[in-house]
């Protein structure tokens, strides 16, 4: 039997229907759903790590079970199996517990340290993370699966009513440099819209050409995005998966994107993606968003990348399919 324990109701749609399909139970300890914004604060995920719906675990799986971890709520539950509360399975895999801020890492890896055990292994979602757990968790090579991150995400208008528009979109929320982003745009000579959460505490210059939204429903978002006329993605250099669902919509929309080099989206892009600039440089950015909006030839050239790792993307198999092999191994 394969038990999935969610942190909140309604994450990885596609990979819980298919390991439902497969005979796959489903619980969840956390909240049923998020009102408004999908995003969780840090005090949201903390309350429902000690949450009392926690203890309906204890008798959900045997030793002979197999158990998925999704999200924070697999600090408590491993605590709860290395103290005998909860009987250890036979296999159990933690996934969606990534970081950005190195110092909550290194406190993580301790955690991560002392509550691991035999038959305990991690879904990563970017070589980061991965070799972070590797290298200092401790855990084998083979307990450690790297996932592509994929999941099927909701607003998508089609790609034959795309349109190109005149403006600079970028949006999300979790490792953004937004104030880096406006600092590069004071240059550009196009409009910037930016859809991000009051978490990131983006503060629009005066007399700007920047349209600032927040917390907008995922329609919209995708709307204003497959509208643009060049994606910005401006990423801190520090963090592991970051930007992979803003990048999922740029692929299906097929629209030219200037990117922050991080490895998490290089695993999508290629390590050669020609949109890419350093972390931390004002000068690259405005740079090259300068190019891709004036030079149309230069934003053929990132929509074909685009398009060519979209088609990868598509090729890669169904993410419930692997997460499902993963489980099995």
């Amino acid at each position: 039997m394969i038990q999935i324990i969610l942190s909140q109701a309604g994450g990885y749609q596609d990979v819980i229907a298919y390991l439902q399909q497969q005979g796959a139970q489903v619980c969840n300890v956390g909240p049923e759903r998020v009102r408004g914004s999908s995003f969780r604060g840090k005090l949201s995920i903390l309350a429902a790590m000690v949450s009392p719906k926690l203890w309906g675990v204890r008798k959900l799986w045997g030793k002979d079970d197999v158990v998925l971890l999704l999200g924070w709520q697999a600090l408590p539950i491993l605590a709860m199996i290395r103290c005998g509360l909860v009987r250890r399975p036979r296999k159990l895999l933690v996934m969606a517990c990534f970081v950005h801020s190195m110092r909550a890492r290194r406190c993580i890896n301790l955690v991560w340290r002392a509550l691991r055990f035999p038959g305990m292994g991690f879904i990563a979602f970017s070589k980061g993370e991965g070799d972070n757990l590797i290298q200092a968790v401790g855990m084998a090579p083979q307990d450690v699966h790297l996932h592509q991150w994929r999941q099927e995400l909701y607003g998508f208008g089609g790609a034959g009513a795309v349109v190109e528009g005149d403006y600079v979109f970028a949006g999300g929320y979790s490792n953004r440099d937004y104030d880096l982003l406006l600092q590069a745009m004071a240059g550009v000579d196009a409009p910037l819209v930016v859809v991000a959460t009051e978490r990131n505490h983006v503060v629009v210059p005066a007399q700007s050409r920047v349209t600032l939204h927040l917390d907008l429903p995922e329609a919209q978002f995708e709307s204003l995005l497959a509208a643009s006329r060049v994606v910005a993605m401006p990423l801190k250099g520090q963090g592991e998966a970051c930007g992979q669902s803003v990048l999922l919509r740029v692929l299906r929309n097929r629209k030219p994107l200037v990117a922050t080099r991080h490895e998490a989206i290089e695993a999508y892009l290629g390590s050669d993606y020609p949109g890419f600039v350093p972390h931390d440089d004002v000068e690259a950015m405005r740079a090259t968003l300068a190019r891709a909006i004036a030079d149309g030839a230069f934003r053929q050239v990132l929509s074909d990348a685009i398009m060519q790792a979209e088609r990868r993307l598509a090729h890669s198999g169904s993410p419930g399919e692997e997460i499902h092999r993963f489980l099995l191994l």
